[in-house]
């Protein structure tokens, strides 16, 4: 009997849960996704939005063993037996059309939290699991706030959406805030045969959330892309004009930028320029893919005039999808950053397994870099690529703790040390 896909009654993180512990020994040949609708704009998580895209994946429910849950945040969690990731995946991307004008859509582009996660039981069911169990958490939680008898019923005012003149607010604000704690940094780690990462350089960016909590948490900076656009290229200049006149020992030390191509020719990343005094090689400009193309001219003439001084380049914000559709040597770019997804072995191992291989080797994987990296998984399978360079949550753990990995970590020593050896032959 095929599961349907049923409102939202209260008990339905319960109901996932139960769902999910009962498949531990049913794993092989599962898979689930997890979609985000309760990050989308309200104006489009309406009853009616939500009913379409719960039909969907009517042709799934119908065609396969599938259950599709609706959480009490509106987020759905689908769980397939013998669909494959194309058959999913058709819904996924009919639902990324319908709400492709929705910033946090266009935010996903940029690196921001992705618009849904993947899971393959038979490799990640731990994963599921987790998601399933703190989904009852957050709902005891919330219906416990809700419960409360003796808390007052507080309706939290709407966001303000960023408009010209609170984005001149902002912007007079930030010209003369102290960014030091709004300035995150991040290694980017050579992982090698002796099992340990060894930081290369460090990326240096802007954090939005920090800057909104701080200066205006009422208000919504993306709900206006183009606005949005407009601040971070302020956030640029005043991050380089802060790192700028801050004696800071990082600045001594191989790092990153991440910035927009507009800043590269502005009157302070010139001034910024003339202060350095190590080599510029040390310092690699980062710039997101949505961005490079929507000024090519721009960027060509930047990264001329740049290159000359010794600066080299990273682009960043490109997926297992869109990475063979990238010309390394035709765009300039020393490096290329490619996002770690759950579905990459997936995809590795399915119909475009090729042509992500052969993007990998025509790039170079010295030249890449594995970012997001939350888990081993993500380590193996850069390494079975040859790649050598890694960014996430996890080489900030292992770091910290001057940890080393487990046996995933040796069988990624013996994929690099198979792949040196197929280089040799």
């Amino acid at each position: 009997m095929r599961a349907s896909a049923p409102p939202a009654p209260v008990d339905q993180e319960v109901a996932l849960l139960d769902f999910v512990r009962r498949l531990r020994k049913f794993k092989d040949g599962r898979r689930a996704v997890h979609l985000r609708l309760s990050e989308l704009r309200p104006y489009n998580r309406r009853d009616r939005h939500l009913r379409i895209v719960i039909s969907t994946f009517d042709r799934l429910v119908v065609k396969y063993e599938t259950a599709v849950f609706r959480m009490f945040n509106d987020d759905l969690v689908i769980i397939c037996n013998g669909a494959s990731i194309a058959d999913i995946d058709h819904a996924v991307l009919h639902l990324r059309f319908l709400f492709r004008d929705d910033p946090m859509l266009k935010l996903e582009e940029r690196g921001y939290l992705p618009f849904c996660d993947w899971f393959d039981l038979a490799h990640n069911y731990e994963g599921l699991l987790r998601l399933a169990l703190s989904m009852v958490d957050e709902r005891a939680r919330h219906d416990a706030q809700a419960a409360a008898p003796h808390v007052a019923a507080k309706k939290r005012p709407p966001e303000t959406p960023l408009d010209p003149t609170t984005l001149a607010v902002i912007e007079s604000a930030i010209a003369q805030a102290d960014l030091t704690t709004m300035i995150l940094r991040q290694p980017i780690c050579a992982v090698r045969i002796d099992h340990k990462p060894e930081p290369v350089f460090v990326e240096n960016f802007t954090s939005i959330e920090s800057l909104r909590q701080t200066l205006m948490p009422d208000v919504d900076l993306h709900a206006n892309i183009w606005l949005f656009q407009h601040l971070t290229r302020f956030l640029d200049r005043r991050m380089i004009a802060h790192l700028a006149h801050n004696d800071d020992d990082m600045l001594r030390r191989a790092f990153s930028l991440n910035l927009n191509v507009a800043t590269l020719l502005s009157p302070e990343f010139l001034e910024f320029d003339k202060i350095q005094n190590a080599s510029k090689r040390s310092i690699i400009i980062e710039l997101q893919l949505i961005d490079v193309f929507a000024d090519l001219g721009g960027y060509f003439f930047a990264r001329d005039f740049l290159r000359e001084r010794g600066y080299r380049f990273c682009l960043d914000g490109v997926t297992h999808v869109s990475l063979p559709l990238v010309d390394r040597d035709r765009l300039g770019f020393d490096f290329v950053k490619v996002f770690w997804a759950a579905d990459f072995g997936d995809h590795l191992n399915g119909i475009g397994g090729d042509q992500l291989t052969q993007a990998v080797q025509r790039i170079g994987p010295e030249r890449l870099i594995m970012a997001r990296c939350d888990s081993e998984k993500a380590l193996e399978v850069g390494a079975s690529l040859g790649i050598l360079l890694y960014q996430g949550r996890l080489l900030d753990a292992m770091l910290a703790r001057s940890m080393t990995p487990g046996r995933s970590i040796q069988g990624m020593a013996k994929a690099l040390a198979r792949q040196r050896a197929g280089s040799r032959a």
